[in-house]
């Protein structure tokens, strides 16, 4: 046994193999050993080693100032939250990244989430691709927002470099170009497995991957997201890699409603206004910046200095250690003028006169008094009221065809689609290819639908504005009324001043009749979808008494507008009360609001300050809107909501609406005359009514029809005495020769305009609109009209000077600026107006004494027993035959000696004591006048009188 172990043994040393194997037994001893002292001894040394390959760069935010009252109070602040964030990720290849992005997406829609990026094309409301530009911006803005988009989305350093074929290509073409690419560009490659919906979805997160640089910067998804979404994200971390949740602060707003034109909001940058920047201002496509008002203007001082850190990760993204750190700075606390409690009180004052003021003049009837004929004396009728409600939404008619809609909303909308039927049917008719039928031949309701089929064709580019000559005599035949709509549209074919491919038509040959027909089809089309027609067919059925005030009345409880009452429904379905009463009782109570009717009056704005400082202590603009909906990420139900408020909150009427001044600008008339020499101090004028000096046809007359009399400068402004003033206008234009002179004098009036700042903007750190001194007509330019055009606060800046006596401020809103414990005190820039004798401003101050206090001034009752002296303007401008005239009143006190100036503006508001009611209540909540605290929280507020005066 043992001799046979031998010779195995020896033929194994003798084979040649042997040596061989000796080797590899060697080999693979070394190899053990190494792995072990690799693997076990060194193990630790040598996996860190490995690890610290990689480090990466970030941006740490700062956190931004806060925005405070003059007081104190909180107005603007930051919250923590989470954000869904993407990083870069180690998925490449065209299909795995579009099928994670899509996993992404339907983690985070699962929790209610959307995508906040903000992409360059969007779906409309008719599932068709288009851009997504600015809607009320002007054409050439949109087209810039377009080429913006173009140039990243093709890849391209400039707009410049933009090819034409690149520059008219429609949404579609670019939307294919980046799904698909082209023989040079690969682009996202997103399957036509997914729908037109998710390939939009995807290519919106593709697009920002594409554009984003530096490429270690986070991509934020969405914001602000609930902790169920930030569960999901971690659960599925594997199957979306890059992916994560960082915490962020949003921004909120305390009473934004109140302050929300004051203070403006914040939101993602968008391309545009990073291109706008200068390239070494720090942002980049993850930031948040002020969009409007204080957040937007003190960018600068409110956003603070972002740090940066250098972080070391494994190979498989686990953070390390930190190897380099600078800490943000944060942004400074801005105190601003305003007094957020005379914000909030006033912005309710307004509500409340408005309300009082349209109760005034509705009417239960069909009665609209003078409208169309004289603005003085118009009426509402309870049917607008109705209307008013479906119009702007309060009820959604939209909601009518819901599986959901409740009984009377289905009957309502059955009503609808019949009275539609009707009127399409009616229409096609009366555009018929052989119909001579006249628009005015037609009913009232089909005229008028007409009108917006014509006014339609043209909005939507169907009619070609540009291509149509306008002194061809078909033209002026139709809308002379010596044609059809029909004839002329037929004939606007023949003349190509139609775009037929906007009609469907594609290359084939068509005859006028047959391209005709078609566009019949087209506004047949349109008609049945179209939101703003269906509101006509409404007002219809309103005004025919097919659908009654009490079924609107209930559909306000059906929605939800009005908290369910069983007694009113059950009085309001079997009669015994009556919608006129319910209605107007809404309204009185504001569970109706006259922003929600958006009928005249539905708007107006406050401005008060400090005639010592220059700073504005308050800026109501009513109506406003939740700035919190739009901060952080826009809701944009919300934003369509108020988009389509047909009382337009967005609005900053205080800043950005201008209007004829009115008689408040006689007061620059005066100091002009009585400076001028062309009017003694003492020197009296006689009313003749009519000013027959420039027009004798025509000539322009007083308010009053009966005249004044003999007046002097201050009686003339007690009275207001429009033939006063016109003389003034006169005499300002009046050259050695006795001839006056119409540029001579607006060039007179205008210096002495100008000495007051209307030549320029009042000051105010927002934006706001740029005034407008009158070129034409210097006897109308003399009371305010002419085309004399100015905003609240620029009337407050100018009423504050002549309370003061000349002294010019640029109004501030802000008061200082705090950053740890330094504080910046903000002081007013100010200017003494130069060269007006002291007996001027005494003269004009008395006659602005007299209007609030005389016993001649329309509104001698609205001050009457008031414990302070007010002295003020009132002033009326008229637009429209077909609405209420402007009501104004400027005013300041103590008349001795002056505290602050309140302007009140209130479009379409009527007359001018409505204005100066308005005011009496703002100066008696400031002075702390008995009574005046509860009038904030009260009812509507009736006007003290139902004065028709226009001065």
């Amino acid at each position: 046994m043992i001799d046979i172990i031998w010779e195995k043994i020896k033929q194994i040393l003798t084979s040649r193999l042997f040596p061989i194997c000796l080797v590899f037994i060697g080999l693979i001893s070394v190899l053990i050993s190494r792995i072990f002292t690799l693997q076990i001894v060194e193990g630790g040394e040598h996996s860190t080693t490995l690890d610290v390959k990689l480090t990466r760069q970030r941006e740490i935010k700062s956190t931004r100032g806060n925005i405070l009252d003059r007081n104190g109070a909180v107005l603007a602040y930051n919250k923590i939250s989470y954000a869904v964030v993407l990083e870069e990720t180690t998925v490449t290849s065209n299909d795995e990244l579009n099928a994670m992005l899509f996993r992404l997406i339907n983690v985070l829609e699962r929790y209610g989430n959307t995508i906040e990026i903000e992409f360059g094309i969007i779906l409309n409301g008719n599932g068709e691709l288009e851009f997504n530009v600015p809607e009320n911006a002007g054409d050439q803005t949109k087209k810039n927002a377009e080429y913006r988009f173009k140039k990243n989305a093709y890849g391209l350093r400039s707009v410049n470099n933009l090819t034409e074929e690149q520059k008219s290509a429609t949404a579609e073409e670019v939307f294919n170009y980046l799904r698909n690419g082209d023989k040079k560009y690969a682009m996202f490659r997103i399957s036509e497995d997914y729908t037109l919906e998710e390939a939009l979805k995807i290519m919106t997160l593709r697009y920002a991957i594409f554009t984003n640089y530096p490429k270690y910067l986070q991509i934020v998804i969405c914001s602000d997201v609930s902790d169920e979404t930030v569960a999901a994200i971690y659960e599925n971390s594997a199957s979306i890699p890059g992916v994560g949740i960082k915490q962020q602060s949003y921004r909120v707003y305390n009473d934004s409603i109140y302050n929300s034109h004051i203070l403006g909001y914040t939101g993602l940058v968008n391309e545009g206004e990073l291109e706008n920047m200068a390239k070494d201002s720090g942002y980049n496509s993850s930031d948040y910046i002020g969009k409007l008002g204080i957040e937007k203007e003190l960018e600068d001082q409110l956003a603070g200095t972002k740090g940066m850190e250098t972080i070391s990760i494994s190979s498989s993204g686990k953070y390390l250690e930190t190897l380099e750190r600078t800490d943000p700075v944060a942004g400074q606390d801005v105190y601003l003028s305003i007094d957020s409690d005379l914000q909030k009180t006033y912005y309710n004052l307004i509500e409340r006169s408005l309300a009082g003021i349209l109760l005034s003049k509705i009417n239960n009837s069909t009665d609209a008094g003078s409208r169309g004929t004289s603005a003085k004396n118009i009426k509402i009728p309870i049917y607008d009221v109705y209307f008013a409600i479906l119009n702007n939404n309060v009820v959604d008619v939209r909601k009518f065809q819901d599986e959901e809609a409740t009984g009377l909303e289905k009957q309502v909308y059955a009503k609808f689609e019949t009275e539609l039927r009707k009127a399409v049917s009616d229409l096609e008719k009366l555009l018929a290819y052989n119909s001579t039928t006249l628009n005015k031949s037609a009913s009232e309701d089909m005229q008028d639908y007409l009108s917006y089929i014509y006014k339609q064709l043209s909005s939507q580019g169907v009619l070609m504005s540009a291509e149509i000559d306008t002194a061809d005599s078909i033209y002026l035949d139709y809308h002379n009324n010596k044609i059809s709509l029909s004839k002329f549209l037929q004939y606007a074919i023949s003349k190509n001043w139609v775009d037929l491919s906007k009609i469907d038509i594609g290359d084939e040959y068509y005859s006028t009749e047959e391209l005709y027909q078609k566009l019949l089809e087209y506004i047949k089309r349109f008609l049945t979808v179209d939101t703003a027609f269906h509101k006509k067919i409404y007002k219809e059925l309103v005004y025919s008494y097919k659908l009654s005030g009490a079924e609107i009345s209930l559909l306000l409880f059906d929605q939800g507008v009005l908290k369910y009452n069983e007694e009113d429904v059950s009085k309001l379905k079997n009669g015994s009360l009556s919608a006129y009463t319910f209605i107007t009782s809404k309204i009185r109570s504001l569970d109706i609001t006259p922003a929600q009717l958006a009928l005249d009056p539905c708007s107006a704005s406050v401005v008060v300050t400090d005639v010592n400082t220059g700073k504005v202590l308050a800026m109501v603009t009513y109506p406003g809107y939740e700035t919190n909906l739009y901060a952080n990420k826009i809701d944009y139900n919300y934003f369509k909501k108020v988009q389509e408020d047909l009382s337009e909150p967005a609005i900053h009427r205080a800043a950005k609406q201008s209007t004829a001044p009115g008689s408040t600008f006689k007061m620059i008339t005066a100091v002009a005359a009585l400076e001028e020499g062309v009017l003694g101090q003492t020197e009296t004028v006689y009313d003749k009514v009519a000013f027959d000096k420039v027009d004798k046809a025509h000539p322009p007359k007083c308010w009053s029809s009966h005249g004044h009399g003999a007046v002097d400068i201050t009686e003339a402004l007690e009275v207001s005495c429009n033939y006063f003033f016109y003389e003034m206008g006169w005499r300002l234009g009046l050259d050695t020769s006795g001839i006056s002179r119409a540029q001579a004098g607006l060039e007179k009036i205008a210096d002495y305009a100008s000495l007051f700042g209307f030549d320029r903007k009042s000051g105010i750190e927002i934006e706001e609109a740029v005034p407008k001194l009158s070129d034409k007509d210097n006897v109308r330019s003399a009371i305010g009209q002419g085309t004399n055009n100015y905003t609240p606060v620029q009337l407050s800046r100018y009423v504050t000077a002549l309370a003061t006596s000349g002294m010019l401020y640029d109004l501030t809103l802000i008061d200082k600026i705090v950053y740890k414990d330094k504080t910046t005190e903000n002081v007013a820039t100010k200017a003494s107006i130069e060269g007006v004798k002291a007996s001027t401003w005494d003269l004009v101050q008395e006659g602005m004494d007299k209007v609030g206090n005389g016993s001649k001034s329309s509104v001698s009752y609205v001050f009457k027993d008031f414990p302070y002296e007010v002295a003020g303007k009132t002033g009326t401008a008229q637009e429209s035959k077909s609405r209420g005239n402007h009501a104004l009143f400027v005013s300041y006190a103590p008349y001795k000696n002056p505290e602050i100036s309140v302007t009140v503006v209130i479009p379409n508001g009527y007359s001018s004591s409505n204005a100066a009611e308005l005011a009496r209540n703002v100066y008696g909540y400031y002075f702390n006048v008995d009574g005046y605290d509860k009038l904030a929280d009260g009812p509507a507020i009736m006007p003290d009188s139902n004065s028709v005066v226009s001065d």
